[in-house]
Parts: C-alpha cells; structure tokens; sequence
C-alpha cells in the first residue's frame, strides 16, 4: 500500500496569530517545537528553533495555559529545519516511502505515456502544440524519480512491494524508438508557426 500522510484537523483551542504572541507565548511555541521534532533534529542549536518559527510564523493555538502548532505547520516546520545549514549533508542520501511512492508514479506516468505516444502517432487526430509539448515531457523520465527508485534494495524481503506492471507497446521512456516518434508526431502533426521555436525545446525546457 502506498504510504500517504493525511493532515489532521486543526487544533482544538483559540487561534493566535504568532505576530499577536507575546514573548511569552513565543518562547511556549519553541518548546512545543522542539518536544515534537526533536527526535528529528537532535544537534540543532536552540537558537535554530526559534529563528525558523520566527521566519515562519505560523498560527498558535491556546489552550489554557498550553500552546500547540498545527500539524500543517510541523510537517513544513520539519522540511524547513531539515535544510539547516549546521545540519550535515546525508551522502548517500535518505529516500523515505512517500518519495519512493511519487517517484514510482512518476515513472509509470513515463512508461503509460510511451505507450500511448504509438496511439497518437498512428491516429488521425491532430496533435498540438500542447499536447506535443506534454508528450514531449512525459516521455523523458525524471532523472531524480529514477534514482530514488534505483536506490532501494528491491531483492530484500522487507523491500516494499513493487507496482504492477504496465500492459502495452515495446517502446520505453527515453529510447531511440521515442524519440522517432516525437519526430513523426512533430513533422506530420504539430503546427509548425509561431510556437515552433518553443516546441523543439520542449524535452528540456519543461
């Protein structure tokens, strides 16, 4: 099963714009920051905390005494903290399963569009410039959903399921074969003025 984070509810409470805190509640928020996230970010320095909510500023929310963030606001907090500078660069990297899942999609979105680029070039109906231009871009592979793919241990037992494959035609992403038909589609199909210089740059400049 794919793996997709749902935001939860805002907090229960009374919200507070974090430009209406006072110093006081401010400084409640940076603690509330550091229980949640940090297991995440355990060397950050505490000045770090509390310049990203800061620079953020997001809502608080009271309850009583008790100041809470929304989940929202963790998730991008966490993003934000995760690009620290004192932080030091993972290499190789970390891909988690919510990335392996969009880069799955990814190319699978690649490999249908290969498919049905066959379709296209045998039909009558006119291709145009914009559908050229979306062929043109799905049909090359995102070079990073391939590498976030490439560096999972597929042969583990643990290893995640792999997706069902995709039913259709010889050509893959990327090949000779695609190539030659994005040429047919573009010189029997595609209107040839006024956005021709754009489209031949399509492939790369999407």
């Amino acid at each position: 099963m794919p793996y997709y984070f749902t935001f939860s509810a805002q907090p229960t409470g009374v919200r507070l714009p974090y430009q209406h805190a006072t110093a006081a509640q401010r400084a409640l928020a940076v603690g509330h920051l550091q229980q949640r996230l940090g297991a995440h970010f355990p060397s950050l320095r505490a000045s770090t905390w509390s310049h990203a909510l800061a620079e953020y500023q997001p809502d608080l929310w009271l309850t009583g005494s008790a100041i809470m963030l929304a989940e929202t606001a963790l998730t991008q907090l966490a993003q934000h903290l995760a690009a620290a500078p004192e932080l030091p660069v993972l290499d190789p990297p970390l891909y988690g399963l919510p990335a392996l899942h969009l880069a799955q999609h990814s190319l699978q979105t690649s490999e249908l569009a290969a498919r049905a680029l066959g379709e296209v070039a045998a039909s009558a109906t006119a291709c145009g410039p914009r559908l050229y231009a979306l062929l043109c871009r799905l049909t090359h592979p995102n070079p990073l959903a391939e590498q976030v793919v490439q560096a999972w241990c597929w042969n583990l037992s643990s290893a995640p399921p792999l997706p069902p494959g995709i039913p259709g035609g010889r050509a893959a992403p990327n090949s000779a074969e695609i190539g030659q038909l994005l040429c047919r589609i573009k010189a029997s199909r595609c209107p040839g003025s006024g956005e021709a210089a754009w489209l031949s740059r399509a492939p790369h400049a999407l």
